[in-house]
């Protein structure tokens, strides 16, 4: 009893005894508890009667319920949770005992006992699928007036003819390899539609111009990543996240790019991402002033400039995704 007239659980004491695990099962709500390393062991039967799940599962206990794309960033994510000690947010996809998937907002926190060292983690699991189609729905609405503007701006630039397609596809194939959430994913695909923006302010001398360009027109040519970034920012609904993809994409690994010069992991990472990509369609693609070059030639420049011009892992793990889907049955 406290002087305020209020007595409270120990938290770890009545997860031991039963009361709170009998609070959970009465919510109605899905709820789940897990142990200090972050294995669940105890959902309630909201949580069973949507997902069909019961008994002994796999792993962290609820990965079988997993959406196979959302798999890989929600391990990643719990695992960090369950190392640093902070509460965890993600949303993912789980399935029902019918079969189909439905979107969830899950939140974990921890609670401790008297003693310090005693520590579980108690959860929800809310259900956004109204949400969540309605941000997808309004999402595909705006990919497709980017792709729309993307594929006028290459009416314009007669040589690149369907590299913004391309690209996004690889793009979106690379960060899912790299197990980039389905929202990150988004903010790649947008950025990469947008990627060249910026040359609907390149003059045409200098946009197809068959020889090498000059001082000046490079120089001009260059400004279209920063200018790019600027139209961008006009449509007032694109993530930061790709507006760095637009305005960074030309950034060498060794700091030698262009607009800012940035070096490294200083360069943001959906930019690092996309340059490999923009690079290899670049060598694949027929220009006025070279050849398209074979997939074998490309990959092999890909690993001259990993450490150079590009980030050496994205180049590692492009690379073996290449490779992989060329590979002989």
């Amino acid at each position: 009893m406290t002087d305020s007239g209020f007595s409270f659980l120990d938290p770890m004491r009545d997860l031991r005894g039963g009361a709170y695990l009998r609070l959970l099962d009465a919510m109605p709500v899905m709820l789940w508890t897990a142990d200090a390393g972050g294995h669940w062991n105890h959902v309630n039967r909201h949580w069973a009667a949507y997902t069909g799940l019961v008994g002994e599962t796999r792993g962290f206990g609820f990965e079988e319920a997993l959406h196979p794309e959302d798999y890989p960033p929600t391990l990643l994510r719990w695992r960090e949770a369950v190392r640093s000690g902070r509460d965890y947010e993600i949303e993912y996809r789980l399935r029902g005992r019918e079969g189909g998937y439905r979107w969830f907002l899950i939140r974990g926190v921890q609670v401790r006992g008297e003693l310090e060292e005693e520590m579980a983690w108690v959860g929800t699991c809310t259900d956004i699928e109204v949400q969540k189609r309605a941000e997808q729905d309004l999402l595909a609405t705006r990919e497709a007036a980017l792709r729309a503007l993307a594929l006028t701006l290459e009416v314009r630039d007669r040589e690149t003819s369907s590299h913004t397609e391309r690209v996004t596809l690889l793009a979106t194939q690379l960060g899912t390899a790299l197990g980039l959430s389905p929202e990150v994913l988004g903010h790649l695909r947008l950025g990469a539609s947008l990627h060249d923006l910026g040359k609907v302010a390149v003059p045409g001398r200098i946009l197809h111009k068959s020889g090498p360009l000059t001082r000046e027109e490079r120089q001009e040519m260059q400004r279209h990543s920063a200018e790019g970034e600027r139209l961008a920012t006009a449509l007032e609904f694109v993530p930061a996240a790709a507006l760095q993809l637009v305005r960074h994409h030309h950034e060498h690994w060794n700091g030698g790019g262009y607009p800012d010069g940035l070096g490294g992991e200083a360069i943001p990472y959906l930019a690092r991402l996309f340059a490999v990509v923009d690079v290899y369609d670049a060598l694949l693609s027929e220009r006025p002033y070279k050849v398209a070059w074979t997939r074998e030639q490309a990959l092999t420049e890909l690993a001259l400039q990993a450490g150079r011009q590009l980030d050496p892992h994205m180049v590692e793990v492009f690379t073996r995704l290449v490779q992989e889907e060329v590979r002989p049955a």
